[in-house]
Parts: structure tokens; sequence; C-alpha cells
């Protein structure tokens, strides 16, 4: 009786904070910031939480705001975090709130991370006399970008004296007001890959003086996509992506140089050790045929994200008490990145998703498309599942 009286509460708060967490989501829509560089953001969020009563420290990671929040009798801190950065994308929205800086926009919906999480930090406030542990809630920098501002903020001591770490995001391939919640691997290591083929140039007309780089990074391109299918176990996610290739200088002159740039996504680490040594073989093997050389760079990005069962137990039983069983589902694993994981290295915590995907409402374009619109109404359900978790022990 006393949990269900707790839910109530926290909903009846959630619901008078709805406009709030809406008016500060499209604040920060109309005046997104890249990463490292949120520095109007960081200042409406440290103004904010100031305003609140909060402990408030700034330029952690270049431009991170946390905030405290002590709770007496706590035995334990729980932290929250929300991402800021927006993408160098041109938003194509017309809205009233629409993108003010010029090819940039919050095409990932960091906008509304940002704007739960102050929602929660009201919330709580609020709910002081019910929270039994305390507060840390992190407004990080750069998770669009590798090294990124978890990394940095880990290396800052961000999360010194923190148990656990909670994170959520919005996403519009879930229909919106259900959260996706999965332990274990969750989402993917983020890796770079950069090929440099090295051969012989000179005149078009004269190929068999050449040792010629394009033929050969053709051959090198369409073996690549044939270690996933044939070196790799089929029940072990991976996706090799080669998105840009340049060499050349006019039609009639064979290059020296052609040079590949593409990513590696895994989720496990013994694959991830793995690919490298898989690539380099395949790359090796070609030039060498073809009397070529190469140059070979993996360059590591963030790793991969794994929730541990427990913690996803915990928000899971959560999200039910607040908004029903059919709020909830589990969601298969994720091929994107994200920077949450270095969080998760160091201490047990969750990331989950809020669905945002509404077709009625013409809500349905991905993440990161210069189109991307969300379902503003489950705002409030993020800020109330962050401190439903702040009232249990």
């Amino acid at each position: 009786m006393q949990n269900k009286t707790l839910v109530q509460e926290i909903l009846a708060h959630a619901k008078e904070a709805h406009d709030y967490v809406v008016r500060m989501r499209r604040d920060f829509h109309k005046h997104p910031e890249t990463g490292f560089a949120e520095i109007r953001t960081s200042g409406v969020i440290a103004e904010g939480l100031k305003q609140m009563g909060l402990q408030v420290q700034t330029d952690i990671a270049k431009t991170g705001v946390v905030a405290t929040l002590q709770v007496d009798g706590a035995s334990s801190t729980v932290a929250f975090r929300a991402d800021m950065d927006a993408l160098p994308i041109t938003e194509e929205n017309d809205l009233e709130f629409k993108s003010q800086n010029e090819g940039v926009s919050h095409a990932c919906g960091h906008d509304a991370n940002m704007a739960m999480l102050l929602g929660a930090a009201k919330l709580m406030v609020q709910l002081k006399d019910k929270l039994k542990r305390q507060i840390k809630f992190i407004f990080q920098p750069c998770e669009e970008q590798h090294p990124g501002g978890a990394k940095l903020m880990v290396e800052q001591g961000v999360l010194k004296d923190v148990n656990e770490i909670y994170g959520l995001h919005i996403d519009p391939n879930i229909l919106s007001g259900t959260f996706g919640v999965r332990a274990g691997a969750t989402m993917a290591a983020t890796d770079r890959i950069v090929i440099t083929i090295i051969g012989k140039g000179g005149h078009a007309s004269t190929p068999h003086l050449c040792v010629d780089p394009i033929v050969i990074a053709a051959e090198v391109i369409l073996a690549i996509q044939t270690i996933t299918s044939r070196k790799v176990n089929p029940l072990s996610p991976c996706v090799v992506s080669l998105c840009q290739i340049s060499g050349g200088t006019t039609f009639n002159v064979i290059p020296d140089k052609v040079k590949i740039v593409g990513t590696v996504r895994t989720l496990s680490r013994e694959l991830r050790d793995k690919m490298p040594i898989l690539l380099e073989e395949t790359i090796r093997g070609i030039t060498s045929l073809n009397n070529a050389t190469y140059q070979f760079e993996y360059l590591k990005g963030h790793p991969p994200l794994n929730n541990p069962q427990a913690q996803v137990d915990f928000i899971h039983d959560k999200i039910i008490a607040l908004f029903g069983a059919e709020s909830v589902e589990h969601i298969d694993p994720k091929m994107g990145g994200e920077d949450f994981s270095y969080y998760l290295e160091k201490i047990p915590g969750a990331y989950v998703f809020l669905g945002s995907g509404n077709l009625k409402k013409g809500v349905n374009q991905p993440l990161h498309s210069s189109r991307f619109l969300l379902d503003e109404d489950v705002l409030s359900m993020g800020s109330a599942l962050f401190t439903y978790i702040a009232c249990c022990p």
C-alpha cells in the first residue's frame, strides 16, 4: 500500500512538471550545440539546478555539469546521466522551436534526455523526504564523438562515491510510451578502421606498367564483407561498414594510393579483439597477391555497453509499478554505440530506452535524421522513472 501511494504521488508530481520538461526540451532544441561546445546548454542547466537548491559543479570534462542532492540518512549514492550534445545536421523541420544554430540540430533526442533529467531533479527536490539514496545528476558533453565526454568524466572522478548509475535515451523505433530494456550486451563497440592501399601510379593507358590501387581496393572492399559471413560465428553479431573511399585526381591517371575508411561494430570483447587480426589478414593477402603494400589502422572507440541483470530487473520492476506491464518490452541488441559503457565498466547500472515513435502524430523519423521528431507526451515518464529509482533503496 505504501509503494502504491508513493507511485501515485510521483505520477502526480510528474504530471505537474510536464509543461516544464517540454519547455526545457524546446529551449535546448532551439539552441543546439555540438560536443564540448555546449556553453549555453550547460549554463542553462547549471542555473536551473542552482534554482532548485542543488549543489552544482561546472566545467567538468570541459562543459559538463554535475549536481548533488544530499539526503539525510542515505547509505548509498545513485547517479543519473543525460547527454547534452547535438549533431552537425541541418534541421529540415518547420517548428516554432526549430534550431537557430545553422548546421546544428538535436537530431538524436539529447534535448529530450536533458529535459527529462531536469524534470527528475525537480521531482526529487519536491519529494526529498521520500528519497532513499544520495543523488548525483550528471549532464555529460560530447556523447556523439570519440573519445567523448563519458571517458573524460570518469577520469575526472565523477563516479567517486557513486554506487549505481542509470541512463535513459529516447528511441523512435519503440512505440511511444514503451520502455525498451535489455540485460547483457545491449549496444556495440564503435571502432574505426583506416586502410591505405599503396600501389604504383601511372598513365591510364598503360595499366600493365602500374599497380592499380583502385582495383585492389575494390577487391579488399568485397573480401572484407566475407569476414562477417564466413569467418565470424553467425551467432556473434558483427557489422563492418566501409563508408568512405578516396583516391585519384583525374580520369586518365592511375593513382599511387587509395584510402578506405569504415567502422566495425561488435558486441563481445572476444570478437572485438579478433576483428583487427581478421581484417589485416585479408588486406595483407590481397595486396601481397597484387604486388601492392598497405597501411592499416584499427582505432578503438567506445567499448560495448553491457547492462547487468540485477539492475535491469530492478528498473524493469519500477517501470511496471509506475506504468503497467504493457509499458515495457525486452529489446534486441543495437549495433549503434553509446559512451555510457564507460560508466558501466566502473560501477553497476542500466541504460534503457523510452519509445517516442507515434505514427498517428507523424513522429517516426529515425535518429540522426534531419527531420527527426519525437512525441513530447512521453517525457514526464522518464522523469517519473528516475524519481522512483531514487525512492527505492
